[in-house]
């Protein structure tokens, strides 16, 4: 028997399989559940994280999380929602929800509770009980390149006031809020889905800016923070993560976090160009984190939890850092699940926002045949655009209008042209007609400064400037252009805004 044992080693004890599942939140491909997801949630596993790619329609959504849960009734499942052009949930959804950015500009506290709620009990009636969201970074660096509307405001008194009320409205929802990205992820430069970010602020800085919001939203009663892949030299050389000094220290020990953490996608290249994913999982429950998240579409369950078990067997974890971690997703979902959801309020916070950010601002009337030039960012894993660009919502509330999009790197086949290609075909098919140009974070994208400049010269009465990103924007119109801003890209305020543009001003 010996022998047999030295050639086939004993398996885990189901305790400390069934523990490592709990730590995982994985992801995967397609609009139904595939057997190994349903295994790996039958074993234990602590969460799905649904994406763009597993949406079709709400009642699809409504049936694919039914499934999960007729695995194992209590398995979490999650969806990043934060507003704006950030909305996996577009074909499911009726009334998006508005970006950040112009609920912290519009700065009623009352509205922005009412969005969240409105949001979140839209995912709890699809079967979603984890939104993740609000990002609680202070965009103090307009040149970020991730960060954007998602942001509420570049201070930290903006930010920590919304942050708040978005968690008391998902709460009022009856599902969890999840606070992002800590310790804080908007004062960089370099974007973590492509590298590394580093902070070298002073630990007082950080208290002051950084912290702020999550101080406030740990006391509002979230129940859930989401990690930065970011370092943060005053603290640790390494990314927040996979910092045991960030993940422990500060955010439990110090800022007294008693609730579930967890990571943000660890395929990130910020977090994998010098590891593998399952590295990383390890090293972040190691740290502190509670579910190690995996969103590539492609994760294998059972191959993670492996990992994990196998790293208890060689000393990297110990079961009992695993326990504590699956104890506290499991004390979360246990709460969930004898929560009562609250309805939704039908769309009418998003209608108000629309209506509010039309009526604050001097718009226009360009008549209803307008040529659109819609300068925008290339499409990127953070936002999800769920149309085509600002020609698609124009023509749906004034046929005879007509443009393009302009986007930068990282364009998708069919979705807009090269800007050094179709700016010249731009200025040219605008020529005789009303002009709008439309920019989305043209102060850190050079090539949009000068395609604005370019399609402005030598016009004025004709032409409107629509900033759709940071409303920081507005500062490099050329002087004598008028324009407006939405603070993110939203279809129901960007309609309400094109309605007013295109209506006849005879």
């Amino acid at each position: 028997m010996s022998e047999l044992t030295d050639t086939f080693p004993a398996p885990p004890p189901q305790s400390l399989a069934r523990d490592a599942a709990g730590a995982l939140v994985v992801g995967f491909t397609g609009t139904t559940a595939p057997d190994n997801l349903r295994r790996a949630v039958a074993d234990g596993l602590g969460a799905v994280i649904l994406f763009t790619r597993n949406v079709a329609d709400a009642d699809q959504v409504t049936a694919l999380t039914a499934s999960l849960r007729a695995e194992r009734p209590d398995v979490i499942i999650a969806i990043d929602h934060e507003g704006g052009e950030f909305s996996h949930l577009a074909p499911a959804n009726r009334w998006p929800l508005a970006s950040p950015r112009v609920l912290g500009d519009l700065d009623d506290v009352d509205l922005t509770r009412a969005s969240a709620r409105d949001a979140a009990a839209t995912l709890a009636g699809l079967g979603i009980d984890l939104m993740l969201a609000p990002s609680v970074d202070v965009n103090s660096n307009p040149a970020n390149p991730v960060i954007s509307t998602r942001s509420f405001g570049t201070t930290a008194d903006v930010v920590t006031r919304h942050g708040v009320a978005f968690v008391e409205g998902v709460h009022e929802a009856g599902i969890a809020a999840c606070p992002k990205h800590f310790p804080g992820h908007g004062d960089v430069a370099v974007d973590s889905h492509v590298g590394l970010p580093r902070v070298d602020r002073s630990i007082e800085e950080i208290t002051a800016v950084e912290l702020a919001p999550f101080k406030a939203t740990i006391a509002a009663g979230a129940e859930v923070v989401m990690s930065a892949h970011i370092i943060f030299s005053a603290y640790d050389d390494q990314p927040a993560t996979l910092s045991h000094r960030l993940l422990t220290g500060l955010l439990r020990e110090e800022l007294g976090f008693d609730g579930v953490i967890t990571t943000d996608a660890l395929e990130m290249q910020a977090i994998t160009k010098n590891r593998s994913i399952e590295d990383a999982a390890v090293a972040s429950i190691g740290a502190g984190a509670d579910l190690a998240m995996i969103a590539v579409g492609t994760a294998d369950p059972q191959a993670l939890i492996t990992r994990v078990v196998d790293a208890v067997g060689n000393g990297t974890l110990t079961a009992e850092r695993v326990a504590d971690a699956a104890s506290r997703v499991r004390a979360l979902a246990a709460s969930l699940g004898q929560r009562t959801r609250q309805p939704g309020l039908d769309g009418a916070p998003i209608r108000e926002v629309a209506a509010r950010v039309v009526a604050r601002q001097s718009i226009p009337a360009l008549g209803a045949t307008p040529y659109v030039v819609d300068l925008t960012q290339g499409l990127h894993p953070a936002w999800n655009p769920y149309f085509s660009g600002l020609p698609e919502v124009f023509a749906r509330v004034a046929p005879g209008s007509d443009g393009v999009v302009l986007r930068g790197s990282h364009r998708l086949e069919g979705e807009g042209k090269e800007p050094e290609n179709g700016l010249a075909e731009a200025v040219a098919a605008a020529a005789g007609r009303p002009l709008v140009v439309a920019v989305q974070d043209a102060v850190r994208t050079p090539w949009m400064r000068d395609a604005l400049a370019h399609l402005t010269e030598g016009r004025a009465d004709d032409v409107f400037v629509l900033c759709t990103g940071i409303p920081e924007d507005r500062a490099i119109v050329p002087a004598g252009i008028r324009s407006a801003t939405t603070s993110g890209r939203n279809m129901i305020v960007l309609e309400a805004v094109a309605k007013a543009l295109t209506r006849d001003g005879r």
